[in-house]
């Protein structure tokens, strides 16, 4: 899909897009102005980048004011006064929004989003809630910026949005890499709300499926086995979600008790995934990661291997044959399979 720029509504351009579902591989949202010095980030990045590497600064002052002065034009007691007035109503909401994207410019809205609902929270009786709730949607519904369209998300999160009609527009917004965080959230509250979760995960292929996998409780067996066997695998870096499929799917009471064949490649690739260590913590997080390692290579040589799992025995080779001689010893066995 080529990539537009302008003010084209993201939630109209996600909708027109979407196909039995799904969003098509490699699809993305229109190009945003940027430094053209700096590479262009895949929808979710940043947030990502924000949530494992860098973490949030504190808000300004200045930040904290126009934070406030944007969820007081949006839904503050002094604001609308004829909620019957649709003309008024929509001068105020556009209004909220240049002040929410002015906001977002300054800082994303992800790290100011606990702060904002904690204002809501404490500041209850300033605002009329009906009001509120419907700018939070019209906002997702409307909007051409993306940090807009994620308050509009986390104000939503406030509400009960478990909605039939409220609920199929979180879903499309969350097929979005960039918007799926913020839909889980909201999800999270509805009655059904894992399974929810379970269903947006299998659609998204980026960041958007690395969110989803950390929240998603392993409460049934299909879930336990999708983790288990096809979870890991993202078109970002499968060493983000490798540790979280491994401790969620069970990965090795399975692996202790004669794994099929479909089981043992789901385990190769998350274990492959823990051997990365580069962006976060992965098979140094498993406390008896020496006595996993050596089931995993006693099942291997039950197993038919190919080509991948090889690759991968070589690499847990290289992982170990440095360390200490206990370690070693498992990079002696993995050369044994290898030669």
């Amino acid at each position: 899909m080529t990539k537009q720029t302008g003010t084209i509504v993201l939630f109209d351009y996600i909708s027109a897009a979407v196909v039995d579902g799904e969003l098509p591989e490699g699809f993305s949202l229109p190009e945003e102005d940027h430094d053209e010095t700096m590479p262009a980030f895949a929808d979710g990045a940043m947030d990502g980048i924000n949530i494992y590497h860098m973490g949030f600064s504190e808000m300004e002052d200045a930040d904290r004011a126009l934070l406030i002065d944007a969820l007081q034009a949006a839904g503050g007691r002094n604001t609308v006064r004829n909620f019957d007035n649709t003309a008024e109503l929509l001068r105020n909401f556009d209004n909220a929004a240049e002040l929410f994207a002015k906001l977002g410019r300054e800082k994303r809205a992800i790290a100011v989003g606990d702060e904002l609902q904690r204002y809501v929270i404490d500041h209850k009786d300033e605002f009329k809630a009906g009001i509120l709730y419907e700018f939070a949607l019209w906002l997702m519904l409307n909007s051409a910026d993306r940090e807009c369209v994620k308050f509009g998300l986390l104000l939503l999160e406030l509400f009960d949005t478990d909605i039939e009609a409220v609920k199929a527009d979180v879903r499309t917004i969350g097929l979005s890499d960039e918007f799926t965080l913020f839909a889980v959230w909201i999800m999270q509250k509805w009655r059904n709300g894992n399974n929810e979760i379970f269903q947006l995960a299998k659609k998204v292929r980026g960041w958007g499926r690395i969110h989803a996998i950390e929240r998603l409780e392993a409460s049934t067996q299909e879930i336990k086995t999708w983790l288990l066997t096809s979870a890991v695998h993202n078109n970002v870096m499968p060493a983000y979600s490798a540790l979280t499929c491994w401790e969620k799917s069970g990965a090795e009471h399975v692996l202790k008790n004669h794994p099929t064949q479909d089981e043992f490649t789901g385990i190769r690739d998350i274990i492959d995934g823990m051997l990365d260590e580069g962006p976060v913590s992965g098979l140094s997080a498993v406390e008896n990661k020496e006595e996993v390692i050596r089931t995993f290579l006693c099942v291997a040589e039950t197993m038919t291997l190919n080509l991948a799992d090889y690759e991968v025995i070589n690499r847990i080779c290289f992982y170990f044959q440095e360390n200490d001689s206990k370690r070693c010893e498992i990079a002696l066995l993995c050369r044994k399979m290898l030669h």
